[in-house]
């Protein structure tokens, strides 16, 4: 049996917490929940489903390359990619924080 984690997600302000399961996808369980959290890609490539760990949490998302490991440490994630690894809270739409941060430039 896998383990879950409780996943808040602050998204447009408005704040809500999920379970997701170690081998589930972040950005899945949020859609399933009703969220309408924005992405695009969906293989860890674009910045479009970019959020921000606040405060502590901890997720895999080796198989995406679109986040830089500096930025990776600071708690940038791509949800598209990301499976939780312990409980978090989550802040979304970050795509033009990280898109500038990486790139030097607005997304």
């Amino acid at each position: 049996m896998s383990k879950t984690y409780k996943v808040e997600i602050v998204h447009q302000g408005k704040s809500q917490t999920i379970e997701v399961a170690e081998n589930q996808i972040i950005l899945k369980a949020a859609m399933a929940a009703g969220l309408d959290v924005p992405s695009s890609c969906n293989a860890g490539v674009c910045t479009t489903c970019a959020a921000k760990i606040i405060g502590q949490g901890k997720v895999d998302q080796t198989e995406g390359m679109g986040v830089s490991p500096e930025l990776q440490a600071e708690g940038y994630v791509l949800l598209c990619v990301a499976y939780p690894r312990s409980d978090m809270k989550l802040e979304t739409e970050k795509e033009d924080e990280v898109y500038e941060r990486q790139f030097g430039q607005p997304a």
